[in-house]
């Protein structure tokens, strides 16, 4: 009945004179808007060239793509000590395996990396080490070369279940709670509050894997961290919860056990074939181009997953996903409550396109709404929430943007203002705050509507990227900015950003500063096209790197972009600072790290750069930063975003005081953990505390960390 419904509602769209002359000029906005830009380990494939750049890059990561034999012999140098003993290991004893044991050792190998495009063989050790189920053994001094291995990084995206040994742990829901009991070192007595984290958890229906992780649905965890007790006798008991969001699509595709909806990366209905349904943690079946087709053309309505952030604030605990409206959860046993409108400002049941100068009378039903950003912000200073909503203007290619600041006690609006940004037919991904100042990062994608409508390619592999072109950077007042200001767009160098750390008005100059993860300029065209399958390929993935943008608010130019102070070849996404530091100077940028040696690989390790006093000089690629104060857990650990927390009672403005969380994935355990990291000592002196859960979580997304689980404001990442 479901398909019946969906097909009537297909031809209602055909034959309707009105529409079917306007149908592809709906599209434009209302596809490319609908792209959710959750740029996790997930960058365009890139092509970047070695020519020389404008004079304002300073340090920029300059190389060849593919073509730098140079370069590639010096990366090799890197892994030639984990290879010296190396024994052909991919053909020895091929003869002997069975065809089970050849399909269970496919992807023993060592990682593809951007500058080592082909997978190697593994070393002895790390032979021995996948042989017996074991670590490696391995110094600090050895690690943050980017070496690690594929079958383990595949592991890290599994579906969200039980274990073998605990088979009833985790529900078809998602749904597990228990009592963390096993405990390396300590948990501080001053880290007291709620975790909550978000990300990809489920993987599939029926039997069905997603073509993308990121089209995954989103999996909620929380991790309560209750105080001491003042007896000082009692132990602490830290509970672990989680569930996946019980969207009303997700819910509707388990009914039907197949997939109904479109999603962002690339996943959908499978038309006239049928799935094989290998299962969900098999590779994703390849749909046959024309099923494909006939199952997706002119299904404009892209699912909301809810897995890209998880916030807690003025007394609701919501899932947020770029293109769509939030989903509330109950704060104390994640059940999914059902889509929230922001006290009735997102309408319902719309699609982001606002119709402009065509009377009300003839908007139909379902065109009128908004999406409200994935990422929004926390002012340190008046505590209130910073968050966007964004529509595309149907008559022009114009982003149509409502900026909103919330109160903390009751998350009633406290001011907001609305402007447009020309030439937008994306939404930004992620935005900078400071004292007075929004900032928001165009970057140069444009879709390509035939390969969406037609349902050859899902939205975000229609997307088409221009990596030679000059960007902008759109700068609006906050809506209780003390000086309204008329907005402005600033022209910088090509570059692509992702995630904003911080950004400040500087005191001596009055210029307006931010930092970001991202990339230099590329030849590429494709945003995501080649990209997919079961997990990140880093093959095509250019190395990340922290960048710092100054801005002259007068001259309205741009001062400087370049490679951050001390981030030189140092592989890191997920930036971020103290919260009390999102809108000042911060001494220290922390993220999720992969290397040091300028390449791009699996993220295994976390990293504190001195943006202030840093080391400005240029390395080659494959030249070691050992300068970056690293942890490196292993070769057979993953590590997620982390997040800065202040230590209870303690100074808040003292970037020091504070703890840095992150969840890391043991292969060999096949297990996750919470990393606890005092920043009162170096990173590179390891965690403080390692807390195992009972089963292993996917590689996720953001998360927040709040006081309590009764929705007071959280700080979030």
């Amino acid at each position: 009945m479901r398909k019946l419904q969906r097909c009537s509602l297909g031809l209602d769209l055909v034959v309707s004179c009105c529409w079917i002359a306007g149908i592809f000029l709906l599209s434009a906005p209302l596809l490319a808007t609908r792209v959710v830009l959750v740029l996790s380990w997930v960058p365009p494939p890139s092509s970047i060239s070695n020519e020389a750049f404008p004079w304002r890059f300073r340090n920029i990561h300059q190389c060849d793509n593919r073509k730098m034999s140079k370069i590639y012999v010096k990366q090799q140098n890197v892994v030639s000590s984990l290879l010296q003993d190396t024994k052909s290991i991919a053909t020895s004893g091929a003869s002997k395996s069975s065809n089970k044991d050849k399909v269970a050792r496919q992807y023993w190998e060592i990682g593809p990396t951007f500058y080592n495009p082909k997978p190697g063989p593994l070393p002895q050790k790390l032979m021995e080490a996948l042989e017996t189920n074991t670590h490696p053994m391995e110094e600090q001094s050895d690690l943050g070369n980017g070496v690690f291995i594929t079958r383990d990084w595949r592991r890290a995206w599994y579906t969200y279940q039980s274990p073998d040994d605990i088979p009833n742990l985790i529900d078809s829901n998602g749904r597990a709670d228990y009592i963390i009991d096993e405990i390396e070192g300590r948990v501080p007595d001053d880290l007291i509050g709620v975790l909550y984290r978000n990300g990809p958890g489920k993987f599939g229906v029926g039997g069905d894997r997603v073509q993308h992780v990121l089209d995954a649905d989103g999996l909620v965890i929380k991790v309560t961290f209750p105080p001491p007790q003042s007896d000082g006798r009692s132990k602490r008991q830290f509970r672990f919860q989680s569930a996946f969001v019980g969207t009303k699509a997700m819910q509707e595709e388990e009914e039907e056990q197949e997939f109904l909806y479109r999603g962002t990366f690339g996943t959908g209905p499978r038309g006239y074939a049928q799935s094989p349904k290998k299962g969900l943690n098999e590779d994703p079946w390849e749909v046959p181009l024309l099923s494909k087709v006939v199952g997706n053309a002119f299904q404009t309505n892209i699912k909301n997953s809810a897995n890209t952030q998880i916030i807690i604030f003025g007394g609701k605990l919501l899932a947020l996903f770029e293109a769509g409206l939030p989903h509330r959860l109950d704060p104390q046993t994640l059940e999914t409550l059902g889509e929230d409108t922001m006290g009735g400002l997102l309408p319902s049941g719309k699609l982001p396109v606002t119709m402009g100068a065509i009377p009300q009378d003839f908007v139909p039903d379902f065109i009128g709404g908004a999406a409200h950003t994935a990422h929004p912000n926390i002012c340190p200073d008046s505590g209130n929430l910073v968050g966007w909503h964004w529509s595309q203007l149907f008559d022009s290619k114009a982003l149509q943007v409502t900026f909103t600041e919330w109160s903390a006690k009751d998350f009633s609006s406290v001011a907001s203002n609305t402007f447009q940004i020309p030439n937008c037919e994306l939404a930004p991904h992620d935005m900078a705050l400071t004292e007075n100042c929004i900032m928001l990062k165009v970057n140069s994608l444009k879709m390509n509507q035939w390969n969406f409508l037609s349902g050859l390619k899902g939205p975000a592999a229609s997307l088409e990227m221009d990596g030679r072109s000059n960007v902008f950077v759109h700068v609006f007042p906050r809506p209780t900015a003390k000086v309204q200001f008329d907005p402005y767009a600033v022209e910088i160098p090509p570059c692509f950003s992702i995630h904003f750390s911080h950004a400040y008005e500087d005191e001596e100059t009055g210029n307006v500063v931010c930092m970001f993860s991202g990339w230099p300029p590329s030849d590429a065209k494709d945003f995501l096209g080649a990209w997919g399958g079961f997990a990140p390929l880093f093959s095509i993935i250019p190395p990340t790197l922290i960048w710092k943008l100054e801005i002259d608010p007068v001259e309205k130019k741009c001062v400087d972009l370049s490679v951050a102070p001390g981030a030189a070849n140092v592989c890191a996404e997920h930036p971020l600072v103290h919260p009390k530091f999102n809108t000042k100077r911060a001494k220290y940028v922390y993220a999720v790290a992969s290397n040091v040696i300028g390449d791009s690989t699996a993220p295994c390790g976390y990293c504190k750069i001195s943006v202030v006093d840093g080391d400005e000089n240029h390395l080659v690629q494959g030249q070691r930063n050992d300068n970056v104060d690293a942890w490196w857990f292993g070769t057979r650990y993953f590590a997620g975003e982390p997040l800065i927390v202040p230590k209870f009672g303690g100074d808040p403005n003292k970037e020091e005081e504070a703890y840095l969380l992150g969840m890391v994935q043991d292969s060999v355990k096949d297990r996750s953990a919470i990393a606890i990291f005092d920043l009162e000592r170096d990173l590179r002196e390891g965690p403080v505390g390692m807390m195992w859960l009972k089963s292993s979580v996917p590689h996720g997304l953001h998360g927040c960390f709040a006081q309590d689980d009764n929705g007071s404001s959280s700080v979030f990442c």
